[in-house]
């Protein structure tokens, strides 16, 4: 009898939860339906950013921190937008831009992340963007007298699946910035609808990042700000990939000193030839460590940097793996080199002058849910998701590197980002907002499952 009471009072507390989740689940999606920022609201909010010629600097000379006028009048602008939207924004001396949305639900479920850059690259020309808007009806899309963007070019070859889909392209003279100001655009109409509609979701957090391009997105992060369990970054490529994996990227710079000495005398002066030193160094990494015979999911190692202070001489060292064995492999490999040099050149000196992970591979601390909402959101806009490996960084493995949770690489609508064929698929990027706007409703069930 007791038992039968005790399953009776199961069923009951089952179906009640049952009939939350349904009606939670018509709310949301009338909200989202009522709520959702146009194409033509979105295509606004992407050509003001586009306008804004935000590109990041590398300091060359300290490997440091920099900020250009065009990184702060986007922060205070996308901080102008969020205020404007009701939200509450903080911006940090370092011109982050970060918004949280408290929870409206009575349970608690996981709180989600959204990050993209408000920064492009300098690859290509990035003064005087001026960027068109045209209906794609197929064919070679001529930029400019000199550059035409085909569809059978390497920039192009994306256009083929395009025809009817509304384009923004450069004029041939500089890149576009969509990377990542479809990210920006995207991320402030998911925030538009949150603050608009009664959608029932849990804590959403944002942020906006200086400097991504030149690898330092996650440098100064605050972690009181943005540190969520469910992470997304707006910065993917195309229509339909989302990264799941990326290298860990290992960054190591070590200083031969050198010792001078006249070479008739060498021996008994102790000359240390720093330039020899180096040279075995670089040539200690065996060939099939090298990038050009890696593809897919294989690391590589490669010297890039090899140059002379007065008698010293630097190397600087990229180490790219997915799989921690190889990183094993790798360390072995560097250590043995090391060990080499101080016995065959013993008057020179050795200095690490940095060794430090600058990407982690976000696979290793991905929420188990992640994909999962994101698959499920994916089904309600009858959108078809390919997940791959990243041979890249981002900012989430940035923010992973930095002891923060890995966070999914979801596709923006960029194409041939950092050249002057660069072009923006409005469609995809409203995708990418809706996407996100499913994911945030789906994360809010999950105390349901």
């Amino acid at each position: 009898m007791k038992n039968s009471l005790i399953l009776a009072l199961v069923c009951v507390l089952a179906g009640s939860i049952s009939v939350e989740a349904n009606a939670q689940k018509t709310r949301n999606e009338k909200q989202i339906a009522k709520h959702a920022v146009s194409q033509e609201k979105l295509l606004d909010r992407l050509m003001k950013y586009i306008e804004v010629e935000s590109w990041s600097l590398y300091d060359n000379v300290n490997n440091d921190w920099t900020m250009t006028d065009g990184q702060v009048e986007m922060a205070a602008m996308l901080a102008a937008d969020a205020k404007a939207l009701g939200a509450e924004v903080y911006v940090c001396p370092d011109n982050y831009v970060y918004v949280t949305v408290p929870s409206n639900l009575k349970y608690d479920v996981p709180t989600v992340g959204i990050s993209c850059h408000l920064d492009y690259s300098q690859e290509a020309a990035y003064q005087g963007i001026k960027p068109s808007v045209v209906k794609y009806e197929g064919g070679d899309i001529v930029l400019s007298k000199e550059k035409v963007l085909s569809p059978d070019s390497k920039e192009g070859r994306d256009l083929k699946g395009l025809v009817g889909k509304t384009l923004i392209h450069t004029d041939g003279t500089t890149l576009l910035g969509g990377d990542c100001k479809n990210g920006c655009a995207a991320a402030m109409s998911v925030l538009e609808t949150l603050m608009k509609s009664d959608m029932k979701h849990g804590e959403v957090q944002f942020v906006w990042c200086p400097n991504e391009d030149i690898g330092m997105s996650a440098m100064k992060i605050d972690s009181k700000h943005f540190n969520p369990d469910i992470y997304y970054d707006l910065d993917g490529e195309g229509a339909t990939e989302v990264g799941i994996s990326n290298f860990t990227a290992r960054e190591f710079y070590v200083r031969f000193i050198g010792k001078d000495a006249h070479p008739g005398e060498a021996k008994a002066m102790g000359l240390g030839d720093a330039l020899a030193a180096a040279a075995e160094f670089v040539a200690a990494i065996p060939i099939d460590c090298r990038p050009e015979h890696s593809e897919g999911t294989q690391g590589y190692m490669q010297a890039y940097g090899f140059q002379q202070n007065g008698i010293d001489w630097f190397v600087k060292l990229r180490i790219r793996y997915f799989d921690k064995a190889d990183g094993e492999r790798y360390d072995a490999i560097v250590n043995q080199a090391l060990a080499d040099v101080r016995r065959d050149h013993p008057n020179v000196g050795i200095e690490i002058h940095t060794d430090e992970i600058r990407y982690e591979n976000v696979a290793y601390s991905l929420h188990p849910e992640c994909i999962n909402m994101l698959s499920a959101a994916a089904a309600k806009i009858n959108k078809e998701l390919d997940y791959k490996a990243t041979r890249g960084g981002t900012t989430a493995s940035m923010m992973a590197a930095k002891g923060l949770k890995g966070g999914l690489l979801v596709f923006s609508g960029q194409h041939a980002i950092h050249s002057v064929y660069e072009y923006t698929v409005l469609e995809e990027v409203h995708e990418a907002y809706m996407l996100m706007l499913h994911t945030i409703d789906e994360v809010s069930k999950l105390s349901f499952r």
